[in-house]
């Protein structure tokens, strides 16, 4: 700033001296001051206020302002510029003020005008801004955009009159377009002015007979009055003139479906989905909106799957339908397939943490160990401070029997969890428990499942696996009950949790109410654990009955995963 001052003092004085070699007079110093001069110091102090004003020095730049106001000088900028400081302040009235003064001193000026209208218009002072239309439109007769708005602002005003007078008159001189035209169609409608509305759309159908929204626009004008055969009848008219449009082929679709003719309608969807001129985010909004009604009607589930699976193969490269076709097919519970879907979504957006994980855990859920070290580790590599990954990764270690590693892995994660997470330090506390117990490390064990149920006490995973390996060790089995009461009671209908219960019972010689929830256990899904037929099995020898013993051991062992001693068992006498 002191530098652009001396090169104004310079200015000025090269101005005086050049005066002075052309022989013209020069004022003295007590003489009045040079209209160009008096420019030069208002220009001056207005490029330091504005300075002032965008570092937030206001009373400066007001100060500055003030100066220049009060002399002979033009004086329009500056009101301009204290007007929206004062707005700056809230000081709404002033705003006002100083804007009305610039305009009436430069009433040409579309920057003033501007401003003036959208600051009224904030401030509702609507009066005063159709006024500052009017100028406007005076003042720039020939500027369509500034029509348009003065006609916005009367339908923003419900002055349809004014309105549709401004649109006609732009009509005249620019002929039909979708800015005039629909907008008088939208208010014509708005007044329920039924043949009006019609002229209005029929206008843009005819100049633009390829465009689909006005055939959509005017079939829902027909359906709102009732007039669903005409409705239909635009339709089929469209699609002479556009064939095969997808946007109009899904109104069809979307008709007939609440029409209740399903099976056309999702013949159409069929269609859509496989038309490349429908855009994508129209295709996802589809698959959406199946999702959601197939929650709550199961029939549309296998038609919903479908045209997932259709979309996703059409479109392989958008991991956006992928995830959507990969998580319904997760949520019904078939995650060897969801699996596919979340491996195209990982591989086009790796960044995708949720398909990571939902990936991870897909295979968690078929027992896929391998696999699931595997795109953990993978996903270590990309989400290194994200512990979800340590906890899989560990809990897949575990399975394969990779102990040591296992228990570096979640330690390693679990000092990456912020403190407000319990939940998941919980997790990782009890994984570490799992891990002690297959060490032989009972106390250790012990311990971890004790600090993660501070954290989480209603974890019934935790509830039941730490009931669980107390009962193989035989030991505070009154707390093990305890612990499995309360696991069954937060999570009912679970094979291995009544599993737990009931040879939690088992040793505590309680055989007769071992037996009945074990017998739960196996119609809940556990006839297929070879775990709870020996179980079972076991009971029954010691009700005395050695033959539903065999029956029930032979089962396990057909399965395969019973205990080091279900063949000692077998060959009993």
């Amino acid at each position: 700033m002191f530098n652009l001052r001396k090169l104004i003092v310079l200015i000025v004085l090269t101005s005086v001296l050049s005066a002075c070699k052309m022989g013209k007079q020069v004022h003295s110093f007590f003489s009045p001051i040079s209209e160009n001069e008096l420019a030069v110091i208002n220009d001056s102090k207005f490029i330091d206020a504005i300075s002032f004003k965008n570092s937030g020095d206001f009373e400066k730049a007001i100060e500055l302002l003030n100066q220049i106001i009060k002399t002979k000088g033009e004086k329009a900028p500056a009101y301009f510029e204290l007007a929206k400081i004062f707005r700056a302040k809230s000081k709404n009235e002033q705003a006002v003020e100083y804007i009305n003064y610039a305009v009436d001193l430069n009433p040409k000026n579309k920057w003033y005008i501007n401003y003036k209208i959208n600051l009224t218009r904030e401030l509702g002072l609507y009066d005063q801004c159709e006024k500052t239309y009017l100028l406007r439109q005076k003042t720039f007769p020939s500027n369509t955009d500034y029509d348009i708005e003065l006609s916005d602002f009367y339908v923003f005003r419900k002055n349809y009159t004014k309105a549709l007078k401004i649109h006609n008159k732009i009509e005249e001189k620019i002929g039909i377009s979708h800015n005039i035209n629909f907008n008088k169609f939208l208010i014509y409608k708005g007044l329920n002015n039924y043949e009006k509305s019609e002229e209005e759309i029929k206008k843009l159908i005819s100049t633009f007979p390829g465009n689909s929204n006005y055939y959509i626009h005017f079939a829902d004008f027909k359906f709102q009055h009732g007039e669903d055969s005409s409705a239909l009848q635009i339709y089929d008219e469209a699609l002479q003139f556009i064939p095969n449009n997808p946007y109009i082929l899904n109104e069809l679709a979307k008709y007939y479906f609440l029409d209740h003719q399903k099976e056309k309608a999702k013949s159409l969807y069929k269609e859509i989905i496989k038309n490349p001129g429908f855009e994508l985010p129209e295709k996802r909004h589809i698959l959406n909106k199946f999702k959601r009604l197939s929650e709550f009607d199961e029939s549309l589930f296998g038609f919903t799957k479908s045209i997932m699976i259709l979309a996703s193969n059409l479109h392989p490269y958008d991991p956006s339908i992928n995830l959507i076709t990969a998580d319904y097919i997760y949520d019904s519970q078939n995650y060897k397939e969801s699996i596919y879907y979340y491996e195209k979504v990982v591989e086009v957006k790796p960044n995708d943490y949720g398909a990571w994980i939902q990936l991870v855990i897909s295979y968690y859920n078929i027992s896929n160990y391998r696999e699931m070290l595997k795109k953990s580790s993978d996903a270590l590599v990309l989400f290194p401070t994200q512990p979800s990954f340590y906890l899989y990764n560990g809990i897949a270690r575990i399975q394969m029997q990779q102990y040591e590693r296992a228990i570096e892995i979640l330690e390693e994660g679990n000092d990456l969890i912020v403190s407000t997470d319990k939940k998941l330090k919980a997790q990782f506390l009890s994984s570490l428990g799992d891990v002690y117990h297959a060490f032989g490390e009972h106390q250790k064990s012990d311990d971890y499942f004790e600090l993660s149920l501070e954290l989480d006490s209603e974890n019934y995973f935790v509830l039941n696996n730490y009931a669980y390996y107390l009962s193989e060790r035989n030991v505070k089995l009154e707390k093990a009950k305890k612990m499995s009461e309360k696991s069954n009671l937060l999570n009912p209908g679970e094979a291995s949790f009544e599993d737990t219960y009931g040879w939690i019972l088992f040793q505590l010689g309680k055989y007769e109410e071992a037996l009945n929830w074990l017998k739960k256990s196996e119609l809940n899904g556990g006839n297929s654990s070879a775990v709870i037929n020996e179980h079972i099995g076991d009971v029954y020898e010691k009700l005395g009955q050695r033959e539903k013993a065999l029956k029930y051991w032979k089962l396990a062992n057909h399965i395969g995963g019973g205990s080091e001693q279900l063949l000692n068992k077998l060959k009993q006498k």
